[in-house]
């Protein structure tokens, strides 16, 4: 661990606050970066308020990839797109899921691909926990979105806020009730990832991802779950 972050995660526990840890999680490619730019940028903002909230922001923004080996602090705000079964009981975290068309995520990946190369699928495939390789992502579940969302509506014993992103905008004072600070999301743009490609290609993610999209379309927009 590089000798600035150490310090961070010292200064993370020992900084007084009564913001519990806030975990923003997502099936990927779902807003989870917008919302948690927002979220950390509004907790800076509520605990280290004027000149300080530059310095601020650094300390309550964190990652937390392996959920099962996190020591979350009060007051921080953490992305993952790990598995809800392994985040532990009684962190006193609260968590906020995104989700949204299981197809507009995989043909997100798939333009990532073009857009930022085979390092970072590399690197998205292991946060998901993906069951496969990038090959497999037109044909099947490979990055386990119907196991996320399945563990995130069902891990009891957490606050959570569970959110589809194309009512994001809608909930924005629902979203700043649950994590306790106002939080101000930007302007809502067009996510160009999925529909970027060509009809023949859509067609296809489409029928891969037919029976997940209509169980996602059935679900509530929003929901805060204990």
């Amino acid at each position: 661990m590089h000798p600035k972050t150490h310090i961070k995660h010292l200064l993370q526990r020992t900084v007084p606050t009564r913001i519990p840890p806030l975990i923003v999680a997502s099936m990927g490619r779902s807003g989870s970066t917008v919302v948690w730019d927002a979220v950390r940028h509004a907790v800076a903002q509520s605990r280290f308020p004027g000149p300080l909230k530059a310095q601020g922001l650094r300390m309550v923004s964190d990652q937390a990839w392996d959920l099962d080996k996190t020591q979350f602090a009060p007051g921080v705000v953490y992305k993952t797109h790990g598995l809800a079964q392994e985040l532990p009981d009684r962190t006193g975290a609260k968590v906020v899921f995104l989700f949204g068309s299981a197809t507009d995520a995989a043909l997100s990946v798939l333009a990532c691909r073009d857009r930022y190369g085979p390092d970072w699928i590399k690197l998205h495939f292991e946060h998901l926990r993906a069951s496969g390789p990038f090959d497999d992502l037109a044909t099947r579940d490979v990055l386990r979105f119907s196991d996320q969302l399945d563990g995130w509506i069902g891990k009891a014993g957490t606050r959570r806020l569970i959110l589809h992103y194309d009512a994001l905008w809608d909930h924005q004072d629902t979203l700043s009730d649950f994590v306790g600070v106002p939080v101000t999301l930007p302007e809502r743009r067009a996510r160009k990832g999925a529909t970027a490609a060509d009809p023949q290609t859509r067609s296809l993610f489409e029928e891969t991802y037919a029976a997940l999209d209509a169980r996602i379309a059935a679900l509530p927009a929003c929901q805060v779950l204990e």
